[in-house]
């Protein structure tokens, strides 16, 4: 353990580290997600985005996307959740809210 890490742990401080979403593979997936994704679906069938993503060459089931919404899914990949995201014109951040990180403006600014 670093020092650095350890005064984080000491501090009781949440560590974010940030990555490319291209570099990520899977995320974690929970009820939570899984209610989102199926209000901002709407009224567009599971076949329908299914098709999409079929057309978009993204392979996804009716029946995937109903465990994603039941929050019967511990992960997505994010090339599945990225593409259905954009086939529902929205922001990744809208389906996966856990992925918003606030920053205190304390370590925002210069010390």
């Amino acid at each position: 353990m670093t020092t650095e890490s350890a005064n984080i742990k000491a501090k009781n401080i949440k560590e974010v580290i940030m990555v490319p979403i291209e570099w990520v593979v899977m995320l974690g997936w929970n009820e939570e997600c899984g209610r989102s994704l199926k209000s901002i679906r709407g009224k567009k069938s599971r076949r329908e985005i299914s098709d999409m993503l079929s057309d978009a060459g993204v392979e996804c089931s009716q029946e995937y996307i109903r465990k994603l919404e039941n929050g019967e899914a511990a992960s997505v990949s994010t090339k599945i959740i990225t593409a259905i995201a954009q086939i529902l014109d929205v922001d990744l951040i809208e389906i996966m809210s856990d992925l918003r990180v606030e920053v205190s403006k304390k370590l925002c600014t210069p010390s």
